[in-house]
């Protein structure tokens, strides 16, 4: 039986090597090793290289391969038993998309560490992870699925081409939903917009 690892892919350099100095510590005493990547690519190359039975905990918004496409690559590796999706993207949106696409479950990076320790070491040592699949609260605004989650890429501060890159759609579908979304919330640009949906609990 091969031993257990856990990858953490994260193009974020601060985030990705505190997260991987304190998963390193919490998981050296059960056996499980902690290795890290800075992309997609790097962390399949290092699937390759150790002969271990991976969980990969995947930022599902990096440059180049990302999104749910990401998430069905390393998936379809052998050797990886859990994809873990983790991202400041809306949970309750992102979950069950991230899951459909073949994640395990989705963390939210503004969990603590401790919380995704928890998460990870359940699943590592053969527990199951619920899902909240709970439906979010109607919101006061009609807004599409696709608008909201346009909405929540605006709300992290990505400029169309990574929208669109990311939702696998056109620019030019991203801008339809962008005026789709300043007329709904009757607003005249991208801070606006946000500022309106944070108030009325959209995001």
């Amino acid at each position: 039986m091969n031993p257990k690892g856990l990858l953490i892919v994260d193009d974020h350099p601060v985030y990705r090597e505190a997260l991987t100095e304190k998963l390193g510590a919490d998981f050296q005493p059960l056996g499980v090793q902690v290795a890290s990547a800075a992309s997609a690519q790097d962390g399949l190359d290092a699937l390759a290289r150790q002969p271990l039975r991976w969980t990969v905990l995947l930022d599902v918004l990096m440059p180049g391969l990302s999104g749910l496409a990401v998430i069905k690559a390393f998936r379809s590796q052998p050797q990886v038993e859990h994809v873990v999706a983790i991202s400041g993207l809306d949970e309750k949106l992102w979950e069950p998309r991230t899951v459909s696409a073949g994640a395990t479950t989705f963390l939210s990076k503004n969990n603590t560490s401790q919380f995704i320790f928890n998460k990870l070491n359940q699943l590592i040592q053969g527990g199951s992870s619920p899902m909240n699949l709970q439906e979010p609260a109607a919101p006061s605004y009609r807004l599409t699925p696709r608008q909201r989650e346009v909405l929540g890429l605006i709300a992290l501060g990505h400029p169309n081409k990574t929208i669109a890159s990311f939702l696998e759609i056109s620019e030019q579908t991203v801008k339809i939903h962008i005026n789709q979304i300043f007329k709904e919330l009757r607003v005249f640009n991208r801070t606006q917009a946000v500022l309106k949906a944070q108030k009325s609990q959209l995001l």
